[in-house]
């Protein structure tokens, strides 16, 4: 892996080109500091490539605005009909087995999951296994991620804005997990070191992982660093502890480097 680091601006249709993706794939994301975004910005770049796309979850997410997807569908198989008069038309969708009292999106199952993507009707399925509350860093819980076996890309996606600040529960989700695991104490500074560990953790950032699956670390909110070059250090330490494992690490934010 190359040490030469380059920022994937949020607005611009770098990411699948840095992702290397092939023909089709099933994308499954993972971890915190911008999922759902990356989510749909990803949906977007590939819709404008003229592939067909559905995003969905396998647990919840709130319902996407107008400019994130274009339709929604709820429901298990039976809306696979509609959803392929949809994607005929407009190449993008998004998919959920219903809303829950909260009005979130309610996660399809994995034996659905699977059948829609055996048929024919979607070149791109991107999946989001688990939740944040919106944290910068996370660590799953023992029901999560629901992660499909059928994963060909496994992005797991860590939020820079974590870095520096205490382990707790402002900061963090559910941090007394993220404590056990790497055995840093609560409320102390989320250094470098202990992002990177919790993110290579085969029970924190690669919990859900099989070998097989690429996967492909992002540290989000690159630009939101206090101290020059954190978001590259970051990254190329993922890299050293992530050997064998993580293939590939990419610094993403709202705005290119300069140069």
């Amino acid at each position: 892996m190359s040490r030469n680091r380059q920022m994937v601006p949020v607005s611009s249709s770098n990411l699948t080109n840095d992702l290397i993706l092939k023909k089709r794939e099933l994308i499954t994301l993972v971890g915190a500091g911008g999922k759902t975004t990356l989510m749909y910005a990803l949906a977007k770049e590939l819709l404008a490539q003229n592939n067909r796309v559905v995003t969905t979850t396998t647990t919840k997410i709130y319902p996407p605005d107008p400019d994130q997807s274009p339709a929604l569908f709820l429901g298990g198989r039976a809306v696979f009909a509609e959803m392929k008069t949809a994607l005929d038309r407009l190449g993008h969708c998004t998919w959920a087995a219903g809303r829950n009292a909260n009005n979130k999106l309610a996660g399809v199952s994995l034996s659905d999951l699977s059948a829609l993507w055996a048929s024919t009707l979607v070149d791109f399925l991107i999946v989001e296994a688990d939740g944040s509350a919106r944290k910068p860093i996370k660590a799953p819980n023992a029901d999560e991620p629901v992660t499909s076996a059928e994963t060909t890309l496994f992005l797991t996606v860590v939020g820079l804005s974590a870095l520096n600040k205490p382990l707790n529960s402002e900061n963090a989700f559910r941090p007394e997990i993220i404590s056990r695991l790497i055995g840093l104490p609560l409320q102390a500074p989320m250094t470098l070191e202990a992002m990177a560990q919790l993110l290579v953790h085969p029970q924190g950032g690669l919990k859900g992982w099989l070998p097989g699956m690429r996967a492909v670390a992002i540290v989000n909110q690159a630009d939101s660093e206090d101290e020059p070059g954190a978001g590259k250090r970051l990254a190329d330490r993922i890299e050293d502890l992530g050997k064998g494992r993580i293939s590939q690490v990419l610094l993403r934010g709202k705005n290119p480097p300069k140069k």
